[in-house]
């Protein structure tokens, strides 16, 4: 499988890529937020990785650009369900900590094209994102794309919900400054 759009493309992961991913997810910039803190060993990924090809309830794909390997993107779901059955779908996203994209606009650019591949790829009508408060550029990142905050929780954690409509016209508006 392969996504592309606005000059990036997401693909597959492969096995000669999952040291590289398990690197930035160790990065103490990208565990901080994550809601599973923990750092991976290289055995946990492998197994990750192994584990991928019988699950059809999340993706997970790598982000390039220009043929380097800037972030990985994914959606989940329920473990009883598909992906392309669910109403609802969890995505999450990030950039590699020392990419010299991350702070640009081209940042926006693999969400853009996978939010609309989940809407258009089977029953999705919402996706639903849970962002630390403190997290303020994820929040803000967030709200770009349409999202809107409908709570938190006792440890911070904000849900955030989007729904198509609400993307196609963040999508129009980020279009206007991705120029491609």
């Amino acid at each position: 499988m392969m996504l592309s759009g606005y000059g990036i493309e997401l693909s597959l992961v492969t096995e000669d890529k999952i040291e590289k991913i398990r690197g930035w997810r160790n990065h103490p910039e990208i565990i901080d937020v994550m809601l599973d803190k923990n750092e991976i060993s290289s055995e946990e990924q492998k197994a990750w990785f192994q584990s991928l090809k019988e699950k059809q309830h999340c993706l997970y794909l790598l982000i390039s650009y220009k043929n380097e390997d800037i972030g990985m993107i994914y959606a989940q779901v329920g473990e009883n369900l598909s992906l392309t059955m669910a109403k609802s779908i969890s995505p999450g996203l990030y950039i590699a900590p020392d990419c010299k994209y991350k702070n640009s606009v081209l940042a926006f650019c693999p969400s853009l094209v996978f939010i609309d591949y989940l809407f258009k790829q089977g029953t999705c009508e919402e996706l639903v994102a849970q962002v630390f408060e403190f997290n303020e550029s994820a929040i803000r990142y967030n709200k770009m794309l349409g999202y809107q905050t409908v709570g938190v929780d006792e440890q911070g954690l904000l849900t955030m919900r989007l729904n198509r409509s609400d993307f196609e016209f963040a999508k129009k508006e980020l279009s206007k400054i991705l120029r491609f």
